[in-house]
């Protein structure tokens, strides 16, 4: 039997500004992307950049994504991270939405780009309560960073 190894992804979604009659405008709208268009989008990458040698080198795998901190996990094959990972370079937009993809962290365990996912989501959630009291609105961080570790502790 064999065993295939996997490295894992901890990657951000930044958005890229528009251009409207020669300003630069930067949308502040929910990303409307699901982990199929974004695992879509880093295969066809992988596909334009090597080829069929890249194409045929595995799939990759979004195993959880957040739409708030626009933070996700993926699932790449070990043999070929390089490959991936310089395909997500390149990447500019998913679907009709320019943007761009940031690796944040790879690791070849789940349990430590969880722990950094959770950093990441805490940081997010910490600096969003900031702005909330700032306006005078409520805002519960720990909520949401409770629901985030809930949602991570699933995935293993």
């Amino acid at each position: 039997m064999v065993r295939f190894k996997n490295r894992w992804v901890l990657f951000q979604i930044a958005e890229d500004p528009v251009i409207e009659n020669g300003v630069v405008v930067y949308n502040k709208t929910q990303f409307e992307v699901n982990d199929y268009m974004i695992s879509k989008s880093i295969f066809k990458a992988v596909e334009l950049n090597h080829g069929a040698f890249g194409k045929g080198q595995g799939s990759v795998t979004v195993k959880w994504y957040n739409s708030t901190t626009r933070i996700g996990i993926l699932r790449i094959p070990r043999d070929y991270t390089d490959i991936f990972l310089a395909s997500m370079f390149y990447i500019k937009q998913i679907e009709t939405t320019p943007c761009s993809l940031h690796i944040l962290h790879v690791s070849g365990t789940v349990i430590f780009i969880q722990q950094k996912a959770i950093e990441w989501d805490r940081k997010f959630y910490i600096k969003e309560q900031q702005e909330a009291d700032k306006r005078g609105q409520i805002y519960s961080s720990n909520d949401k960073i409770e629901e985030s570790k809930k949602t991570l502790a699933a995935l293993s």
